[in-house]
């Protein structure tokens, strides 16, 4: 038995070399994550708004069109619970912040927790890159444990998209020449919509007493806080149920109440064009520069034209 043991511990131990070799290279690829967490040590004593969000915030607010010190630590697929962790860790540690912008519509008010998707790795990123949240089962100790993940990550360096996001947390990836209309216009519209409508309502209400949290915390602590439906195209916002809609605004006008949070709901905006949006809810750089104007002329209306 014990001989048996060491001619499968020495097979095994290339494979278990190989193994290591990857997860090492794998975790030193830049990511978004690390790059956030770094950004938020480097810009804490100047940093004036904050923005959160999933990728509807992570690609369409671009921090360095804004001006004063921005910086975007929302990510893909990011939860209103990790929003709320992300708030309640910085903003004690940032003596000049003064606006927080939080991306909220039907992209995100119906997520199940994070853990619960085909997503759950991206845990691992947040308990490996940002020491945040409660994630601590064995599947998201390693980058090996998904390895769709690790390939696309290999294959983003190889063709050397790295990093994922600018040094502010603004995503780069949704470029005009990368928009792929042809699968928009046929399948992208109802694949989108089904993953955006809700599964579980009491689900649901937790996500709203997350918001509600985040404006309670911004209301005790003095900041300004800006609820934001960004731009989607007709096609989705036409598809989005109507209880979905009718829980929004009811959340959204109850979170109003409060004197330092109002809501800005560009979600039906007229004036974008196609190529201003990459797909059927996410913007192009074109786009993202139009959403950070217009969130700029809103958040400071002296200094716009």
């Amino acid at each position: 038995m014990i001989r048996f043991l060491r001619h499968l511990f020495l097979f095994l131990l290339p494979l278990l070399i190989l193994a290591g070799a990857t997860e090492v290279y794998v975790r030193h690829l830049p990511n978004s994550y690390r790059i956030k967490y770094e950004l938020m040590a480097q810009v804490k004593d100047s940093v004036e708004v904050l923005i959160l969000g999933n990728s509807h915030a992570y690609s369409g607010i671009r921090p360095e069109l804004l001006p004063v010190c921005a910086a975007n630590i929302a990510n893909v697929s990011q939860t209103l619970n990790l929003d709320r962790l992300l708030l309640e860790r910085y903003a004690p540690t940032c003596p000049r912040l003064r606006h927080v912008v939080l991306v909220l519509d039907n992209s995100n008010l119906f997520d199940l927790p994070l853990h619960q998707t085909d997503e759950w790795f991206r845990c691992g990123y947040y308990r490996r890159y940002m020491h945040l949240g409660s994630y601590y089962r064995p599947r998201y100790w390693l980058e090996l444990f998904h390895f769709q993940s690790v390939r696309g990550k290999i294959e983003k360096w190889r063709q050397q998209r790295h990093p994922d996001c600018t040094s502010l947390g603004w995503e780069t990836d949704n470029t005009l020449a990368a928009k792929n209309m042809e699968e928009w216009n046929t399948t992208m519209v109802p694949r989108v919509l089904n993953r955006h409508t809700c599964q579980d309502w009491q689900q649901a209400e937790k996500n709203a007493a997350e918001v509600e949290a985040i404006v309670a915390y911004c209301y005790l602590h003095g900041l300004h806080l800006t609820l934001l439906a960004t731009p989607v195209s007709p096609a989705y916002k036409a598809g989005i149920p109507l209880r979905q809609q009718q829980f929004l605004m009811k959340l959204r006008e109850s979170c109003s109440r409060y004197e330092t949070t109002r809501v800005i709901d560009l979600s039906e905006e007229t004036t974008l064009s196609d190529n201003d949006y990459f797909d059927p809810d996410h913007l192009t750089h074109e786009g993202a520069a139009w959403l950070t104007g217009t969130l700029c002329r809103k958040l400071y209306p002296t200094n716009s034209d």
